[in-house]
């Protein structure tokens, strides 16, 4: 009968378990496999001490410090005179650029550095981890900083997911046909009019989108280009800041292309919103900018892409007309990840690359082209382990080859965050560096790449100045810069406590040593005597 009763128990306490895994597997079971971590979510367990996750940094910002001879530590002299300049410059591993493809993106970001009023641009077009501006919001945060900031760039007219996003801008938007099948190259997949970042929405009257800038006190927008289709019967948009009309566009035309309208915004302005007066408007989006000098990164990322949403969807005619509006220094070119689930993708990607490759160079002729690989995807195994999706590799390998054929700079982001493994390595650190799905990058994790790719983006930039016989001078890579405010945030935190702590032990202190003040009764008032009550005097 015991017996019974502990069979009882264990059937009873398996059954819980098995229902709290299914339901923390559910809504990730796009994710082939039941690994043992979805038990240990549902029961909370803790797990024996996970590893780290590899994230390879690139010491001294890419300078390898030797001299002439090969000598450690032999230092130059910096012709543009403070800091030290360095003799030699190490190549970097997984930023390949053997034909300096990147030569003229690097002539501008050093004029920029030395003062000359330019606009640097570079368009990233990519995948679901840029979507919601992670990975590009935080290279964008990183150039700007150091090259001065230009603005936000281009921002979609409407949410074609609901996690569309981009950093430091509010967007809300209704009345517009804008889901993902009705909008964006990927939905409608055909060549057609997309606009810049690879989606058209459709409105009439009544359809708006207001786009709050939160950062407009400290880096105020002065203009806004807003993007659309001119076409025969098109209708009319306004544009408003702060609640006040300061353009009105007609969209009318004799032929459908792409049109832009630059207004300019008054100081200051912090909501911006677009919306349709009359009649039916088609419009792309809208391009913030801050004064004409600095860096624009734009995140072009659309759910679900392959590299054919270049290659097929985009219309030559119409997206040569919007790179010549956009003028980009750099157009990066980073799929890869959704190849990854089909291996008919994988087959046919050298042939689709390098179809993208070329129509890039058409629609933009010498603009340098910089192919980005995916980073690693996991995937789980049985119940034991998460291991890389096997197409991962072929891809990148694919990617460098085509990149190398066809003259183009070639960033290995799977190889640069430590290649095989990395997303069970990256699931299992604290904080995670990676969803559940094992694809989309967290915050922290999205940071990460962006500051492997500028820091060895830096050191391709540093053997272009060896070669051309500029002094280069040791700057602080991204991921040191990123730990050094770190560590200055932490002490003035430090040095707040410690002073606060200091005034309330001074006051404690002080009002120890203070003598005590003896509290004086206050004086009764002097007892009044009736007149009625006085004695009488006898006669």
């Amino acid at each position: 009968m015991a017996q019974a009763g502990v069979v009882r128990t264990g059937l009873a306490l398996a059954t819980a378990v098995a229902v709290l895994a299914v339901a923390h597997w559910w809504p990730q079971r796009d994710v082939r496999g039941l690994a043992p971590t979805v038990i240990a979510d549902a029961w909370q367990m803790h797990w024996p001490k996970r590893p780290v996750p590899v994230t390879p940094a690139l010491p001294l910002n890419g300078v390898q410090q030797t001299g002439a001879q090969g000598a450690p530590g032999t230092m130059g002299k910096n012709p543009q005179g403070g800091g030290s300049a360095v003799a030699a410059v190490a190549t970097s591993p997984v930023m390949v650029d053997d034909s300096h493809a990147l030569d003229p993106f690097f002539q501008q970001l050093w004029a920029l550095q030395q003062g000359k009023p330019v606009m640097v641009t570079v368009l990233h077009y990519g995948d679901s981890p840029t979507t919601a501006d992670l990975i590009t919001g935080d290279i964008r945060e990183i150039l700007q900083e150091r090259f001065g900031d230009a603005g936000h760039g281009f921002n979609l007219g409407a949410k074609p997911w609901a996690w569309y996003g981009h950093r430091n801008v509010e967007m809300k938007d209704s009345g517009w046909a804008s889901s993902q099948k009705d909008a964006t190259g990927v939905g409608k997949m055909k060549q057609s009019l997309y606009g810049l970042g690879g989606a058209i929405f459709s409105g009439s009257a009544g359809a708006e989108t207001t786009y709050t800038l939160r950062d407009a006190a400290s880096a105020p927008a002065t203009a806004v280009a807003i993007d659309y289709l001119q076409q025969p019967g098109g209708g009319t948009m306004t544009v408003a800041a702060d609640g006040n009309n300061v353009a009105t566009i007609d969209t009318n035309g004799p032929t459908a292309v792409p049109a832009s309208r630059l207004v300019n915004l008054p100081a200051g302005a912090k909501e911006i919103k677009v919306a349709v007066s009359n009649g039916s408007v088609k419009w792309f989006g809208a391009d913030f900018r801050h004064g004409g000098k600095g860096v624009i990164y734009d995140s072009l990322g659309l759910n679900g892409a392959t590299t054919t949403v270049v290659s097929r969807t985009f219309d030559p005619a119409a997206w040569g007309m919007e790179l010549q509006q956009a003028k980009p220094s750099l157009i990066v070119i980073n799929y890869g990840t959704n190849e990854s689930q089909f291996a008919g993708l994988v087959t046919t990607l050298e042939q689709e690359l390098r179809a993208a490759v070329a129509k890039a160079r058409a629609a933009a002729p010498g603009v340098p082209i910089l192919i980005m690989s995916p980073m690693d995807r996991g995937e789980h195994g049985g119940m034991s382990e998460i291991h890389t999706n096997p197409q991962i590799p072929k891809i990148v390998e694919i990617q460098q080859k085509v990149a190398a054929d066809t003259h183009c700079a070639f960033f290995n982001t799977y190889a640069a965050i430590g290649g095989d493994g990395t997303m069970a390595r990256w699931y299992a650190a604290k904080p995670r560096l990676i969803t559940a799905d094992l694809i989309h990058p967290t915050p922290d994790g999205a940071v990460i790449v962006a500051r492997l790719f500028v820091d060895h983006l830096y050191a391709a930039f540093d053997g272009w100045k060896q070669r051309n016989g500029i002094g280069v001078v040791r700057v602080m890579s991204a991921t040191e810069a990123a730990a050094k405010k770190k560590e200055e945030a932490e002490r003035r935190k430090s040095e707040a406590a410690k002073a606060k702590a200091d005034a309330a032990k001074a006051r404690a202190e002080g009002a120890a040593k203070k003598p005590a003040v003896a509290k004086k009764r206050p004086a009764k008032p002097a007892t009044q005597t009736s007149p009625q009550a006085e004695p009488q005097t006898a006669p």
